[in-house]
């Protein structure tokens, strides 16, 4: 009780002071507040300073408990180690790309994390009580503007929700980016004589497993559209994104996808989700689900596209005997290692949540396993936003493992600066993985803790020489 009462008036007493002096502010200068003048100032300002106070209470209090951790007991003799849930796998990115609210490219959206941006107020977005909401909206995106698209072209598209049309623009801006990029591949080695004489390009689409049909086939129609390629050459599956790592399963498949002759190595792995949509928010606060004043560790609604460009050729098992020698990765590509998956005790959702040695030990065994020092990593770059437990896991690893990483500039939350986008999220943070081993030339470990209980990690380096 006692606790609860000081709690009740430490906010108090933040509200008191930031309306006092907003209040005094404004008479002062002689303005007449409007109605947005009054959410922001009255409520979302003190708001984000509770908010603030609170996740940098929380932040510390992970350093001091990661800092004073006695190092894991080893299992009993007779107990046998608990197993990895799934193996380590290996991929060469010829690219990347992704769009956010913070960018349209990776190198923006690395900026501006950098910077430490976060979601604004959302004057289109409104909760049950009329508020703005934060979001993290795209803002080269108009909703009418694409609906009105989807009209003129008598598709499936001009019935859908908000969300869904404008993750599919994104999407087709993805894709549109990275067959780019694979043209000017093919085109630096001689340009094919015949459209047969092209690789075969393949899409590998992960949508919302919740989305309608008619979403389905609206996006994957924008997103051949937006490929491009010859259009002989090119072929496109859609699979569910049922979870936070549904990405990490399909990259994991992928990299043990045995290759013939009629086999597609160049893949084109992209995922898009949307929240920026009225419905959505109205369902959320209705829910439960919706950050609010009452509601602190609710979703902050936000929309991604994300993709990797892989030559799978480069990394995955062959299914023939092929005499040439091995080709050497591109400049500019990367390797992607992912680690076997881990599972916490309890969930990051549930009350009274916080940071498990699992995610530190798993780190441990990975970096040995790939023979990566822990004082070589440079930036870890997490899909963490501000609910439960995952930015004191975030914040915990970092102090535990990589005391040397600067917190405010070597420890990136896309979470906390995008919102909450679903489906993208995990290829979201490889991008910007991507993006950030390109800058500093070093290993960046990306760490994934968008799923209630399963961690795992990711780590970005130059490739080496595939082996024969």
């Amino acid at each position: 009780m006692s606790r609860i009462l000081k709690t009740g008036l430490l906010l108090a007493l933040v509200f008191g002071v930031v309306w006092l002096a907003v209040i005094i502010w404004w008479q002062e200068s002689h303005t007449l507040p409007t109605g947005v003048d009054i959410g922001l100032y009255l409520f979302a300002l003190p708001l984000a300073l509770i908010a603030a106070g609170w996740a940098g209470a929380r932040i510390i209090r992970a350093r001091r408990e990661a800092k004073a951790a006695p190092a894991p007991a080893a299992a009993p003799s007779g107990e046998p180690e608990a197993a990895p849930v799934a193996d380590l796998a290996r991929l060469v990115v010829l690219a990347s790309t992704a769009r956010a609210a913070l960018g349209g490219d990776p190198a923006s959206i690395h900026a501006a994390l950098a910077k430490h941006q976060r979601p604004e107020l959302d004057a289109s977005l409104k909760n049950a009580r009329g508020f703005p909401i934060f979001s993290g909206r795209a803002a080269h995106l108009d909703t009418d503007t694409l609906r009105e698209a989807a009209s003129a072209a008598a598709g499936p598209g001009s019935a859908l929700s908000g969300g869904c049309l404008r993750a599919a623009a994104l999407l087709a801006e993805v894709v549109e980016t990275l067959s780019q990029e694979a043209r000017a591949l093919v085109l630096g080695s001689g340009t094919p004589r015949r459209d047969e004489d092209w690789p075969q390009l393949q899409l590998e689409l992960l949508l919302p497993a919740d989305w309608p049909q008619a979403a389905r086939t609206h996006t994957l129609d924008r997103a051949r559209a937006a490929a491009v390629w010859v259009p002989g050459r090119i072929d496109a599956r859609v699979h569910n994104a049922a979870d936070a790592l549904a990405s990490d399963g399909l990259l994991r498949q992928l990299a043990q996808e045995p290759l013939d002759k009629t086999s597609a190595a160049l893949r084109l792995v992209a995922a898009a989700d949307s929240y920026i949509d009225a419905g959505v928010v109205q369902d959320w606060d209705a829910e439960g689900k919706l950050v609010s004043t009452a509601n602190p560790q609710g979703r902050v609604p936000g929309e991604a596209a994300a993709g990797l460009l892989l030559d799978l050729a480069l990394g995955a098992p062959s299914a023939i005997q092929d005499p040439a020698p091995p080709r050497d990765p591109p400049i500019g590509a990367v390797a992607l290692t992912l680690s076997p998956t881990a599972r916490r005790s309890t969930e990051a959702d549930a009350r009274g949540a916080s940071g498990e040695p699992i995610l530190a030990e798993l780190t441990e065994r990975f970096l040995q396993q790939q023979g990566q020092r822990a004082d070589g990593i440079r930036t870890m770059v997490s899909d963490a936003d501000h609910r439960g437990s995952r930015p004191l896991e975030a914040a915990g690893l970092a102090g535990a493992l990589f005391p040397a990483l600067d917190p405010n500039q070597d420890c990136l939350s896309i979470g906390a600066a995008c919102g909450y986008t679903g489906a993208a999220a995990h290829l979201l943070t490889l991008a910007i993985a991507g993006e950030t081993c390109a800058q500093t030339d070093a290993p960046v470990l990306a760490v994934m803790t968008q799923d209630p209980a399963l961690r795992t990690l990711a780590l970005v380096s130059r490739p080496i020489r595939p082996t024969a």
